[in-house]
């Protein structure tokens, strides 16, 4: 792909506040794709690479939080902020991604429906929706989730439908597989294909494998990059 394609292709995230959720379980521990490095090595590439992209066209940063550690840093502009707090967290229990969405999405949901705006014009918030940035959810994991991810994205689907006016991309949600695990590779792919067949929420879930940036490539990056929130990239394989 040419610079010049790739550029502009990522031009959309400057509508975005990137949001990246790490999965720190004890899986992480086990080995990865390559021979002598584990998952957790692969995953910290994985954060570095689409961080270094990201955060070039967030203005105010990203944010990063992981799935049992509560360690979090918001607006994160430089790599080093990354490995720091990277460094400092050690993969151990289980995997709540459900739970752990749920604690993320909700306080965003909450405020775009504040902003929804009176009957007689009147602001229910001090921000107005056309404040509220979109966001971008990217969600570097291993495997199966320990609980039950499907339901708070059900939630925060339909309750983005119910926002009838509001853009259809304002959330997505990639989730980007580290390893070969087939079980997980199963229970992404419902997320990705069987949510949608419900047919009444809002199509807001992409999954991508590791392979697509091992090694690190510019169409690899868009499509973990974009996939959440453009269906175009999503329905690429």
């Amino acid at each position: 792909m040419r610079k010049e394609t790739f550029e502009d292709a990522l031009e959309i995230l400057r509508k975005y506040d990137t949001v990246i959720l790490v999965d720190d379980s004890g899986s992480m521990t086990l080995p990865g794709s390559k021979k002598g490095v584990t998952r957790w090595f692969e995953a910290g590439q994985a954060l570095e690479a689409l961080a270094e992209t990201a955060q070039q066209y967030d203005t105010d940063g990203i944010d990063i939080y992981f799935l049992n550690n509560k360690k979090e840093s918001l607006n994160i502009k430089s790599s080093s902020e990354i490995r720091s707090l990277f460094n400092k967290v050690k993969p151990s229990g289980p995997t709540p991604t459900g739970e752990r969405l749920e604690q993320i999405l909700k306080p965003r949901i909450i405020e775009l429906e504040q902003a929804r705006i009176d009957p007689d014009g009147t602001p229910r918030n001090k921000k107005t929706e056309e404040e509220i940035k979109r966001v971008n959810f990217i969600v570097i994991t291993d495997g199966e989730a320990t609980d039950h991810p499907k339901y708070p994205i059900i939630e925060t689907a339909t309750r983005l439908k119910a926002m009838t006016n509001l853009c259809m991309i304002q959330l997505g949600i990639q989730f980007f597989q580290i390893g070969n695990d087939s079980r997980a590779t199963k229970a992404l792919k419902e997320l990705d294909d069987d949510l949608r067949k419900l047919g009444n929420i809002r199509d807001i879930v992409d999954t991508t494998p590791y392979s697509k940036l091992n090694p690190v490539t510019a169409d690899g990056l868009l499509k973990v990059l974009l996939g959440g929130i453009n269906r175009r990239i999503d329905e690429q394989n």
